[in-house]
């Protein structure tokens, strides 16, 4: 059996069953698809719709995804504008923070304001083990054990919806206070073989990052990633590593006496490390370029 591109094999074709199978994508659409709340389907016809918001005027519909989950079947439309301008970034270099996200707070910013974590899956564990145990109890291809599974599908949804939710608030509050925030590249799939993988799971680290740098690019700021190792060792005031063990929350620098919560450090450090990054370098130099003009005109206006 041959492998991908990256050389792993990939195991024997398997027959993909109707109840695995749950999009399919209409890779180009009609103009004037959409009528009122009915939307026509090749192959299907005109199909109701309970569109979450309208679609813009002047947007034209490319491609139409539909996907079956839990709770019902969902229609993701992809749009297309040529009126739309390129947003062009013009975010204030020293409106910057740095974040640590954790387990003991979600996150932890250099200001030293925290985001409690919600932990939605452990909350629901109770309700999802019941859910579980009904479906191991019933029969393989009964009608009752379907309805387990949808059953327990939708407990899975809300709890996924939950968290999605909460990172998405999370992520518009910190764009309202700060232009620049800065994170760590972390690597949590690593992270996740470990055993605090069902909390790092649960607090879904990288869908919050992907969620805050997609807004941020929408919104024309800024999202830096800077290497992670030794933030939570290194002191954010004179460097020098102070070796702490997970259980210890707080830090002491000897050296320079120092001394604060361990995730406030490390987010500072965070912070630190963006200093020289070429993009905060280039905003900078712009707007000292622009600062040096705007003197020179008024000198300039003066004689």
């Amino acid at each position: 059996m041959s492998g991908d591109s990256n050389g792993k094999r990939s195991g024997r074709p398997r027959f993909k069953s109707r109840e695995r199978y749950r999009t399919f994508t209409y890779p180009q659409m009609k103009d004037g698809c959409v009528q009122g709340n009915l939307i026509t389907l090749p192959m299907f016809g005109k199909v109701k719709v309970i569109f979450h918001r309208p679609i813009p005027d002047g947007f034209k519909i490319k491609t139409a995804s539909v996907t079956k989950k839990a709770d019902g079947y969902y229609l993701t439309l992809s749009l297309e504008d040529v009126t739309v301008p390129t947003m062009k970034h013009d975010f204030n270099p020293d409106s910057i923070t740095g974040i640590d996200v954790g387990l003991k707070e979600f996150l932890t910013t250099s200001e030293n304001e925290t985001v409690a974590i919600p932990q939605h899956y452990r909350k629901a564990s109770s309700r999802l083990r019941v859910i579980q145990k009904r479906v191991s109890r019933r029969n393989k291809g009964s009608k009752s054990r379907q309805k387990a599974v949808k059953q327990l599908g939708k407990q899975y949804k809300k709890v996924a919806d939950k968290r999605k939710d909460f990172h998405f608030k999370t992520a518009n509050n910190l764009l309202k206070k700060y232009d620049v925030i800065v994170v760590e590249d972390l690597s949590v799939k690593g992270l996740a073989r470990t055993r605090l993988a069902k909390s790092v799971l649960d607090a879904g680290w990288s869908s919050f990052l992907s969620i805050l740098t997609n807004k941020a690019e929408n919104a024309g700021l800024c999202v830096i990633s800077v290497k992670a190792s030794g933030t939570s060792q290194d002191c954010s005031n004179c460097g020098v590593k102070v070796p702490k063990k997970l259980h210890e929350r707080w830090h002491h620098c000897p050296n320079c006496g120092c001394s604060l919560d361990r995730d406030h450090n490390a987010a500072i450090n965070i912070k630190n490390r963006a200093v020289g990054h070429s993009v905060l370098k280039a905003k900078s130099l712009l707007s000292n370029s622009r600062i040096v003009l705007e003197a020179y005109t008024v000198l300039e206006e003066s004689v």
